[in-house]
Formats: structure tokens, C-alpha cells, sequence
């Protein structure tokens, strides 16, 4: 004879056919008796049937269903104790309290594939633009609609010590802008180009770090900031740029329209340390190389030296770790910062100092003010870049209840006066046609709704440049979708 769990439904008995074995559901059990234990089988079964109640209603007290009528009632009349909670409860933290910027919705979580040594992170950054702009030459304004950047992002880790950073990019595509080397007098669309492509080494955390590759040089904090977490609608003018009048003077080591503005093929060196209060970079990148000479005698191109930048930054607040760094943090972190870089190749330099403030001011909203103060001088190495000093300033009052930041900036290129006529002693000075200076004045609005996501930017600037014939006007509206 055997004892079944079943379900508490009750059936009829049921004879087996397999050697006249019987069943009794009776609560929660069947009873099974096979043919040789007749002898006995009745007997067990009255035994079994009458403790059967007894077990099926500890059954049910115990898996908290229904109890019997009686014994409701003597529970109902026993007041139940408050129990008392554990020795090992603790209380739950209280939660902390919400900053001064809240978006819309918490960022995306991440398109990450990974494994136990590896991972494998896209993303993608967009930025759709409006721009009405005039010119120092001539009449009325040009109108675009264009994508400023179409960029492709992968990321990731190797094993525990290794990163890996690469996008691609689009930039200014369907713009037309005769300025352009390479858009000419039809819509832009040079094709894409390698915007980043680097690998990191981490030996010792954010201690050392080793990128070597395709990246942006240590130079200001506006240069190493990510173009997807920018205050205002893009980098500052004067930030890669070393000429006013002249566009492959943009690239200072005449990459441009074959590489990525700004970026340079090298190694770095960097870290922060002193508790991420002070952080360093120091890189050789590849720079301007020389050409070949056919002789008599002939000689090789590319015999100079690398370009040499460095740049230390002291974080008087919060850190800022990574590689690139960000216009605003919106209030997540405290920033106050002051730093330094040299930039060098031969004959040619640059070199200058920032500051840049982020900082909540209590619940309301997040102050932001950046500025930067530059010179750079090409001397005989690259002549096309004269001797001249720039300066750069932004701000804006992030009001966190509506997420807006109303911004302003303002950029000055001081450029040297020339003599008349350099062959005579004393000649009056008068600006440099060739090398002419630049004010620009502006400001605009930020709307965040989802932070560095999705945003939308509206600015408008006003250019006087001297010599110039016009003063003009340049109006930007951006959106921006953005997730990593």
C-alpha cells in the first residue's frame, strides 16, 4: 500500500487494471492498494481515512489557505501581536535628496554585449542644425539645413586592463558653404571620415592610463570635451582654429579635409592622482611632417621631429576621469578647475589656460561659466599661422524647474598690425588683411528635457571683423540625440 499527494479535489474510487490495485482520494492523499495485500488493505484504509482529516487541515493551515469555520472564530478573537522585527533589520536609507536638474526620464541604459572578458558598447550621436549666416564680404545670408554631425560609436573593454574608443563621422553633410575645400558650390558630402580610433591601456586605473591612436590632443578643456556633452551649441571658434581668414589654417598640421579637425595620430600619457585632484596628459603625435626635397641632393619627407602636447589640470572639487571631459555636468557633479597646456613642433606653439565652473547652486539650478585664453604663433615651421592671442568666454544659469540654460559667449582674435610698407622704417601699422581680427558677441537658449540625450539649442552671434567689409549675423538652431 502507498500514500499519494493529490490535489483536493475529490474523485470516486478507481480500480487500476494493472494487478486490481483500488485508489481512494479522500482530502489530500490517495490511498493505493494492490491485489496481493488484501488481506489487509481494508484495514488500512479505515486507518488512513480517519487521520486523513486531522492531516489536511494542518495541510491547509499551513499553506495559508482557508481555514475551518471554528477555527476562524478563535482566531478572530485573539488579538494578534505585533511582531516584532528581527535583530538583524536594519532601517532603509532614507532616499537622497533630488539635485538641482532632474530630466525627463534617467539615461538609456547602455547597448552592451559582454562576456567575462570582453564587452562590446554602440552608440550614435546626431545633430540636425539650422544656420542663417552672413559674411564679411559680402551681402544677405546663407541658409542651411544639415546634419553638423552623423556620428557611429563603438566602445568597449579587453580582458581587465584594456579600453577601446572608435566613431565615424559625417560632418556638415548636405551644407552648402562655398568656403568649404570640400563642398565647393554644391551640397557637402565629402564622405565619411575616422573620427576617433584609440586604445587604452589601464595598468593601474585612473592612476596611468596610455591611449595610443587617433584622438584629440591634450590641449584646453574645451578641446578634450566631447562634442555630444557641450554647453553651448558647439566648440568655441577660435578653439581649432588659428586663422581667420585662411580654412586649411583650421588644422593647424594641414589635415583638414583628410582628417578629422583637431585630431592628431599619437600616444599620451595620462592620469589623475593627489585623490583625482590633479590630472595630467602628455602626448607625441605625429604633426606636420615635411616634404621630400627631389634635390640635387634628395632628401626624405617626414625626417622632423613629432609634435609634443601636454597639458595638467588641477580639480579643486570633483574629478574629472575619462578622456573626454564635459561643458556641463547638469549638476551631478562639483566642478572647479583651472588648467594649462603647451602645444609644439619645431618652430610653431601654442599655449594657454582655462577655467572652467560647474556648480548647483543649492536646489534651484547649476551655474556654468568656461573661458580659455590662447596664443599661438606658427614662426617660419608653418607660415600660414601668424602670431596671435585669442580669447574665450562662456556662462549660463541652468533653472532646473524647467530645464532651460540661457547662455552667452564672447570670443576676441587680437591679431598684430602690419607696417604699410615693411621696406620703410616707420611706417604706420595697419591690420593685416592676411591675418585679420575678430569679435564675436551672442548668446542663446539650451532646453534640456533629457540632459546631453536630447536637447535642443537656439544662438545667434554677431561677427565684426576687421579688415572686413560687412558686419554680419550667424543664427544656429540645433537638436541633438545622443546615447552611448
Amino acid at each position: 500500500m502507498s500514500l499519494r499527494p493529490r490535489s483536493g479535489k475529490q474523485e470516486e474510487c478507481v480500480r487500476y487494471p494493472r494487478d486490481g490495485a483500488i485508489s481512494l482520494a479522500t482530502g489530500r492523499g490517495i490511498v493505493v492498494s494492490s491485489a496481493p495485500m488484501k488481506k489487509f488493505g481494508f484495514a488500512a484504509l479505515a486507518l488512513v481515512a480517519l487521520s486523513l482529516p486531522g492531516l489536511s487541515a494542518s495541510a491547509q493551515t499551513e499553506s495559508g489557505e482557508e481555514q475551518q469555520p471554528e477555527e476562524k472564530a478563535k482566531a478572530s478573537a485573539e488579538p494578534a501581536e505585533p511582531a516584532e522585527p528581527a535583530a538583524t533589520t536594519k532601517a532603509a536609507p532614507e532616499p537622497e535628496p533630488a539635485g538641482p536638474y532632474v530630466p525627463l526620464a534617467p539615461p538609456p541604459e547602455p547597448l552592451r554585449i559582454s562576456n567575462a572578458s570582453a564587452s562590446i558598447q554602440l552608440g550614435m550621436l546626431l545633430q540636425p542644425q539650422f544656420e542663417m549666416t552672413g559674411s564679411s564680404e559680402a551681402e544677405l545670408t546663407t541658409k542651411n539645413l544639415f546634419l553638423r554631425r552623423t556620428r557611429l560609436i563603438v566602445a568597449g573593454t579587453l580582458f581587465k586592463y584594456f579600453e577601446y574608443f572608435f566613431d565615424t563621422d559625417w560632418p556638415n553633410l548636405f551644407k552648402l558653404d562655398i568656403v568649404d575645400t570640400m563642398g565647393g558650390t554644391v551640397k557637402n558630402a565629402p564622405g565619411m571620415n575616422i573620427q576617433d580610433a584609440f586604445v587604452t591601456a589601464k595598468p593601474a586605473g585612473d592612476l596611468i592610463a596610455v591611449d595610443a591612436g587617433f584622438m584629440l590632443p591634450p590641449l584646453s578643456h574645451n578641446n578634450i570635451e566631447s562634442a555630444a556633452k557641450l554647453y553651448g551649441p558647439d566648440y568655441f571658434t577660435n578653439g581649432f582654429r588659428r586663422n581667420v581668414s585662411f580654412m586649411n589654417a583650421y588644422d593647424p598640421f594641414r589635415s583638414n579635409g583628410q582628417n578629422s579637425v583637431g585630431r592628431d595620430l599619437g600616444v599620451q600619457l595620462r592620469g589623475l592622482v593627489v585623490g583625482g585632484h590633479v590630472e595630467y596628459r602628455v602626448g607625441l603625435f605625429q604633426g606636420f611632417r615635411i616634404s621630400e626635397v627631389t634635390g640635387p641632393p634628395a632628401r626624405v619627407g617626414g625626417l622632423n621631429f613629432f609634435r609634443v602636447s601636454a597639458r595638467l589640470q588641477v580639480n579643486i572639487l570633483d574629478a574629472e576621469p575619462g578622456f573626454f571631459h564635459a561643458g556641463t555636468y547638469h549638476g551631478a557633479k562639483k566642478i572647479l578647475s583651472v588648467g594649462g597646456f603647451y602645444d609644439f613642433q619645431d618652430k610653431y606653439k601654442y599655449f594657454g589656460g582655462d577655467v572652467l565652473v560647474d556648480l548647483p547652486t543649492g536646489s534651484f539650478g547649476v551655474f556654468t561659466l568656461q573661458a580659455n585664453v590662447v596664443r599661438w604663433d606658427g614662426g617660419t615651421f608653418i607660415s600660414e599661422i601668424r602670431k596671435n592671442a585669442a580669447y574665450m568666454v562662456e556662462g549660463g544659469y541652468l533653472i532646473g524647474a524647467i530645464r532651460l540654460s540661457p547662455i552667452v559667449r564672447y570670443e576676441r582674435v587680437d591679431a598684430p598690425e602690419v607696417p604699410t610698407d615693411p621696406s620703410t622704417p616707420g611706417s604706420p601699422l595697419i591690420p593685416d588683411t592676411l591675418n585679420p581680427s575678430e569679435n564675436r558677441i551672442g548668446g542663446g537658449l539650451a532646453f534640456w528635457p533629457f540632459g546631453h540625450n536630447t536637447n535642443f539649442k537656439a544662438f545667434f552671434q554677431r561677427v565684426h571683423r576687421v579688415p572686413g567689409t560687412n558686419d554680419y549675423n550667424q543664427v544656429n538652431v540645433q537638436w541633438q540625440l545622443y546615447f552611448l
